[in-house]
């Protein structure tokens, strides 16, 4: 049976949500997730921003994966609503772009709402059911006029946060009753916008949009909103209600005379009636339910979910999930809480007093028994709330006459069963918990469900979908309990009246007086390009695009590190790069007038001239303590190594010629393998910075005893990280367990030298994450071999990666990793969100928390010229060391460890081996190979000489590159000194730059493109050492140089069979697979077509690339190779992603650097087969002359209108959603000033579009260059032959 759904979204106050309601089964599937919103303290004390960009991206994400989650396709939700937070406010401008959004909590209209209360408070009350408050419509507006005027003038609409949802996802403006009905602007009688008050408070009436009903059609969903969600274009969209209302619908309670209490982030008491009920003491609010002819009285009992977390953080600090936890603890006391009495989170609604909830928790320390001491005080918080309740009950009694024998139950709270008997007991009656938490989410999937017809209206959805929730009695003697209990709450709450408001007022004048006074807000606050190649996750990039623009392209994944030129060509018309390895010195700091802001992921910015940029005004900021989790892990792991001998123990399970069964050598295991446990160990923990307090936040759970050795901490500071401070003596001679975490400084270089092991306890482990200039390699090497240090886990070593035969290596006591201590996935996760929160601060004009050259703060502005930098002084800047792309080549200035030079770490990243050593000039093997290929060398090193473009290159350079082939014994060099080229076979004459040892068939892949360099380097295929910021010239230069090589192979042949002149000479060559030039599968087509488009000139040596699906395997494709000449590829070089862009083989070449545009077109066109990407250079010409594509032929029509779409950098995501959607249901897309993509039903039919377009292109072209308009066909004509075109995609 096919199933069908109907999605609901949810924007609260705490966080989305997102439901699938399946139509045949009634069965529920939800996401959620939380987010907090914005302080806006240049507006006001409680003023709060509503982070929309956040909202809609978080939904959209939800939406994906309740679908992935619940195992439906898009095409099987027949329809969707959206409900939000009762009183957040979107006003949209002219074009429909927010230009103000505050969420519930925003109270910046505090003075405003009071002289509304004042002037017409009662009136307004009469009328709407609600008195003056904050967060109404009219506060915020009056507050608008008078701070942000020029905001209300230019704003056009003003809507509910979920009508703002249903605007983006239909286009369409409503104001949804339930909502409206929350703005004080809302008749409450006769359910229509209450003109004459409007009139009378002076608004802009044309504010508002007309109202609907929960559950009409909205209308469909459009193209950009149904990407972002996953979902099929022109999907029903309802008119979705306010929060608690839905809440209400989702809950079954649809009947005058239904109570609900919805436990989420706040906690609305609600009665459903049959008529406007209002509160003679005004302190309740009245509203509208979904049901024409129902309203809803309510009593709030205020933010008890959000206190509720807010307090079990406090409690449970180190808690996954605190909440949660906090109720099960409350589990564990008796009723009564033993005497302890709570406030915290716990409200008694009225509407008509503005002031803030006072929290307090009353106990006496004497008298607390300890058995229950946390779990009491979890327990009194959890009592205090249902005492709330039961006060809002009472009030809605007393408003209402009476009240029913039960009540439903629902929200976030009511997951806990501790949390609902607690509720049942206290209000001595059965409680009903709804069947699912998310019955707003439910709600708006009901009204999703009228609007596409599955149900004739809310109240048969409601019947036929809410499925009964379990239920509670009341336990008769915690009731008892209880009964007193409340009454005691009561008579307290009341006697300390007074004290609260003194209190509160206290309160509110040290909130104000620690926040800056309102200021004028800003229209449009700057929004930054930025450009990111350091690593990022998505939840990284999503917060750095509520921000500004953002391309992003990982060096890790684009396998290419910037450098002068390349870095200056990459960065022009960007305000913020945010990098971890590129280099930045002062010429490229000249040459980009608008960078504005560099930030650096990693501690140290050593890749960053930080003297420039201060020069130039631009701030540095950098992520201290990304690595920190990652580093910690390793150290806690190699401890735990160490102790249990866990090396050792899996080298002995693989030793030869052991047997299954064999218990002597069980017997031998279990003596040779005894180890100790953490527990009761003392670690000394030399440092507390970022990385040594995770360390020790880890090892407290095991209970160790921790020792630290920090000069610059006080012991308090020390004593907060479960720590003791003593000195370095202290520590060594104490310490079972010594951990190195400080930094590299005069102070500490070689700080554990022989002495130092000689004061350590005898047989102490040590353990070095931070740097091997910390200790004297040759003194702990000896340390080791005596036994005075019982082993050691190093992550670090003075020559990175140290040699094979390394001593330290050699010794059985010593686990060694290669410097592998920050590199994990989540890395990219924590700088990025330290970079994006310091980058936020950096924009609303706050001083960032990490920034390495803060005197450049007070003339800091983004929009203001920037200082200039003379060629002067980008000479005194660069007269220096100048930035390095790694630590170790910063500090190579520094005295070389004991055991050997210092080369460079990027070798560690790239896969590198060892130093390097000479080879001879002249390669071995057979005499014609060895001949032929020095003949090569020969040749291509003669035109590097002679080439221009070396020469254009070698200005300003000072690089000298030794090539070693170190299979055949083969060598040469290229040398560029200020505008000089040398290059020759054999050794340099002097020590080189930058030494690359690989195979000779590696080197000519590279050459030929069908190799990448940084991917060979990765894997190990390419030896790298030297200077890495001028290795990083190779990559500018690559393609020229494989020009070069390609040249000087057609002059004297190419170097022939490179696996049998490698070999030794008298021996035959190894056996190895025959060359592949046939796949059997779609990879030849792709080259026939790909040869037959280069040979047109469509595609370029490097430009253009063309994929095709895999036959058989959904989601995956084969792709063109990125930085290879396609005037030589093969098929076997075609590299197979998914399409989220991953190469699904080892060994694979990088894809296209385009590959995102073909990923994001076969992801929403199931259809297509073939995409093709040309640097067609008359369809380009079209698209720059701005001429349309005309229908001058039958091939013509039958392709259609062409698309187009503004220029976009390549490669970027912007670029491939752009194109995706400007493509449609065609064939066809002109990216200006780029090229055109063509997609297809197979490679052919691609093939043919793309031809045909270039073709009708330069007759098109022609025509208007003799003066002439082409003539088209008729238009009876064009109609047949466009509908024929449409089958043919």
């Amino acid at each position: 049976m096919t199933q069908h759904y109907l999605l609901g979204l949810d924007a609260g106050g705490g966080g989305g949500s997102c439901l699938l309601l399946e139509v045949e089964t009634g069965r529920v599937t939800s996401v959620s997730r939380s987010w907090r919103h914005r302080a806006a303290p240049a507006a006001g004390s409680w003023a709060l921003d509503l982070d929309t960009a956040l909202i809609w991206r978080t939904l959209g994400e939800l939406t994906r994966e309740v679908l992935a989650r619940a195992g439906a396709q898009p095409a099987q939700v027949l329809g969707l609503a959206a409900t939000s937070m009762r009183h957040g406010l979107v006003l949209l401008d002219a074009e429909g772009r927010e230009c103000f959004a505050v969420p519930n909590r925003d109270a910046r209209a505090a003075s405003e709402a009071l002289e509304l209360a004042q002037e017409r408070g009662p009136q307004l009350y009469a009328r709407t059911g609600h008195w003056p408050a904050p967060i109404h419509l009219p506060a915020r507006l009056l507050w608008l006029e008078r701070h942000a005027p020029e905001l209300l003038a230019a704003a056009r609409q003003a809507l509910a946060l979920s009508d703002w949802l249903g605007f983006r996802l239909t286009g369409v403006s409503a104001a949804e009753r339930t909502q409206a009905g929350e703005s004080l602007l809302l008749d409450l009688r006769n359910r229509a916008w209450a003109e004459d008050l409007i009139g009378e408070l002076r608004l802009p009436r044309a504010l508002l949009p007309p109202l609907r009903d929960a559950g009409a059609s909205l209308g469909t969903l459009l193209p950009v909103a149904a990407a972002h969600l996953g979902l099929p274009e022109g999907l029903p969209v309802a008119v979705g209600g306010a929060d608690t209302q839905s809440g209400l619908l989702g809950a079954g309670a649809f009947a005058p005379g239904q109570l609900v209490a919805i436990t989420g982030t706040t906690a609305p008491v609600q009665l459903v009636v049959a008529a406007p009920l209002l509160d003679a003491q005004r302190r309740l609010w009245t509203g509208l339910h979904l049901l024409p002819g129902r309203w809803v009285l309510e009593s709030n009992a205020g933010s008890m979910g959000e206190a509720l977390d807010w307090f079990a953080r406090v409690l449970y600090p180190e808690a996954p999930l605190p909440a949660a936890l906090l109720a099960a603890e409350a589990g564990e006391a008796p009723p009564g809480a033993e005497g302890l009495c709570s406030t915290i989170g716990a409200s008694v609604f009225n509407a008509a007093q503005l002031s803030p909830a006072v929290d307090m928790l009353a106990f006496s320390h004497e008298l607390f028994a300890a058995p229950h001491g946390r779990p009491g005080v979890a327990r009194a918080v959890l009592e205090g709330m249902a005492y709330a309740l039961k006060a809002n009950l009472a009030q809605l009694r007393e408003a209402a006459g009476t009240l029913p024998a039960g009540m439903i139950l629902s929200g976030g709270m009511a997951c806990s069963g501790v949390w609902a008997q607690v509720v049942s007991d206290v209000l001595d009656m059965p409680v009903e918990l709804a069947a699912t938490s998310e019955s707003t989410a439910l709600g708006a999937a009901l009204c999703a469900g009228v609007a596409a017809g599955v149900y004739p209206d809310l109240e048969t959805a409601a019947r036929a979908a809410v499925q009964p929730g379990r239920r509670l009695l009341p336990h008769p003697e915690a009731a008892r309990v209880y009964r007193q209990g409340y009454a005691d709450w009561m008579e307290w709450r009341a006697q300390r009246a007074e004290a609260d408001l003194t209190l509160a007022h206290r309160l509110v004048e040290a909130y104000a007086a620690h926040t800056p006074a309102a200021t004028a807000v800003e229209a449009r606050p700057f929004r930054p390009r930025l450009f990111v190649t350091a690593a990022m996750d998505e939840a990284a990039l999503a917060a750095l695009r509520e921000l500004g623009e953002v391309d992003y392209g990982s060096y890790r994944d684009e396998l290419r590190l910037l450098s002068g030129d390349d870095l200056v060509e990459a960065l022009q018309g960007y305000h913020g790069f945010i990098t971890e390895i590129d280099v930045v010195d002062a010429d490229a700091l000249r040459r980009l007038p608008e960078l504005r802001v560099i930030g650096v992921c990693r501690g140290t910015p050593v890749n960053v001239d930080i003297a420039a940029c201060t020069a130039c005004g631009i701030p540095v900021l950098n992520t201290p303590g990304r690595n920190a989790d990652a580093v910690a892990d390793l150290t806690v792991a190699m401890a735990l190594m160490l102790l249990r001998k866990l090396p050792e123990a899996t080298t002995f399970l693989r030793e030869p010629g052991g047997e299954a069964g064999d218990m002597s050598r069980m017997g031998m295991a279990f003596t040779r393998f005894q180890g100790r446990e953490l527990w009761r160990k003392t670690v000394g923990l030399i440092g507390l910075g970022a990385v040594g307090r995770q360390v020790a936040r880890r090892l407290v759970p095991f209970g160790a005893r921790l020792l630290v050795y920090d000069p610059y901490l006080s012991a308090e500071e020390v004593t907060l990280a479960g720590a003791e401070k003593v000195t370095l003596e202290t520590l060594l001679a104490e310490s079972d367990i010594v951990s190195l975490h400080v930094p590299v400084t005069e102070e500490t270089r070689g700080l554990l030298d022989a002495a130092a092991f000689a004061r350590m306890k005898p047989g102490a482990l040590l353990i070095n994450t931070a740097r091997a200039a910390l200790v004297d390699e040759e003194a702990l090497l000896e340390a080791l071999r005596s036994g005075q240090v019982g082993g050691a886990a190093l992550d670090v070593f003075g020559t990175e990666p140290p040699a094979a035969d390394d001593p330290l290596l050699a010794c059985p006591n010593v686990i060694a990793t290669p410097h592998i201590g920050g590199d994990t996935v989540e890395v990219a996760a924590h700088q990025g969100q330290l970079l994006a929160a310091d980058l936020a601060r950096l924009l609303r004009g706050e001083r960032p928390q990490h920034i390495r050259n803060p005197e450049v703060l007070p003339q800091f502005s983004w929009t203001a010229p920037r200082r200039e930098l003379s060629r002067e002084a980008v000479r005194q800047l660069t007269s220096g060391a100048g930035p390095a792309v790694t630590d170790l080549e910063a500090q190579a200035t520094a005295p070389a460890p004991k055991r050997g030079g210092m080369l460079a770490g990027l070798r560690r990243a790239l896969g590198g081996k060892g130093p390097t050593s000479a080879a001879p000039a002249a390669p071995a093997g057979g005499e014609g190979g060895a001949a032929q290929l020095a003949r090569l060398l020969q040749a291509f090193t003669e035109r590097i000489r002679t080439d221009p473009g070396m020469h254009a290159f070698a200005e300003g350079k000072h690089v000298l590159m030794h090539f070693i082939l170190n299979d055949v014994g083969a060598s040469f060099y290229l040398n560029f000194q200020d505008g000089e080229v040398e290059a020759a076979p054999g050794d340099p004459p002097v020590k080189p730059d930058v030494t690359l040892k690989m195979s000779a068939e590696t080197l000519d892949g590279v050459f030929r493109g069908r190799v990448n360099g940084m991917r060979a380097a990765m894997s190990g295929r390419l030896a790298f050492s030297g200077d890495t910021t001028k290795a990083m010239a190779f990559q500018r230069i690559q393609k020229d140089l494989g020009a070069l090589y390609m040249a000087a192979s057609e002059a004297v042949g190419g170097p022939g069979e490179l696996a049998a002149l490698a070999a030794p000479a008298g021996s035959a060559a190894p056996a190895r697979p025959a060359v592949v030039s046939l796949t059997g599968d779609v990879r030849d087509e792709l080259l026939a077509v790909l040869n037959e488009l280069y040979a047109q000139g469509l595609i370029t040596a490097t430009g253009g690339n063309l994929s095709a699906r895999v036959e058989g395997r959904e989601g995956e494709v084969w792709i063109t190779p990125s930085q290879s000449f396609k005037g030589a590829l093969r098929p076997e070089m075609m590299v197979r992603i998914d399409l989220e862009g991953q190469p699904l083989d080892p060994e694979a070449l990088a894809p296209s650097s385009e590959w995102r545009v073909h990923t994001a077109i076969y992801r929403r066109r199931p259809d297509i087969q073939a995409v093709i990407h040309t640097h067609a250079p008359q369809a380009i010409l079209l698209g720059l002359t701005g001429k349309p594509f005309l229908p001058i032929s039958t091939e013509a029509a039958f392709i259609g209108e062409l698309a187009r779409v503004p220029f976009m950098m390549p490669g970027t995501p912007a670029l491939a959603e752009a194109v995706a959607e400007a493509l449609g249901t065609g064939s066809a897309v002109l990216m200006e000033h780029h090229g055109l993509v063509v997609a297809g039903s197979g490679l052919r039919r691609a093939a043919n579009v793309t031809e045909i377009i270039e073709d009708t292109a330069q007759k098109i072209l022609t025509c208007y260059m003799l003066g002439q308009p082409p003539a088209t066909l008729p238009d009876d004509v064009l109609a047949q032959l466009r509908e024929v075109g449409t089958l043919m995609v």
